[in-house]
């Protein structure tokens, strides 16, 4: 594996990592206020919300890391991966987002 994808393979762990982590304070700590759009003046169901979401992050965020990892051992696949990347983060940011409209008053 060339240098570049190990760089392009780091970066993505990190990232994944940090997905988890906010997920992680959202979802255990309900630490809603971190969330984008988040008032909890239109909010029936704090710990629902952090829930959905929360949980929805950690399962993208540990996807990502995943492929992360299989970037490393498939880097002939690298626009396929990075592709599937994108697409995972799009459709874990989506689902929380319109999962979590459930939540509003």
């Amino acid at each position: 594996m060339g240098n570049g994808n190990t760089l392009l393979a780091v970066i993505e762990a990190l990232a994944a990592a940090l997905i988890i982590f906010l997920a992680y304070l959202i979802k255990y700590k309900h630490k809603v206020g971190i969330i984008a759009g988040y008032d909890e003046h239109t909010c029936r169901d704090k710990i629902g919300l952090a829930n959905w979401v929360g949980g929805t992050l950690i399962l993208t965020g540990i996807i990502c890391l995943l492929l992360a990892i299989l970037l490393i051992f498939l880097p002939n696949y690298t626009n396929l991966i990075m592709l599937v990347y994108g697409v995972t983060i799009l459709i874990g940011s989506v689902t929380a987002s319109i999962g979590g409209k459930k939540y509003q008053g």
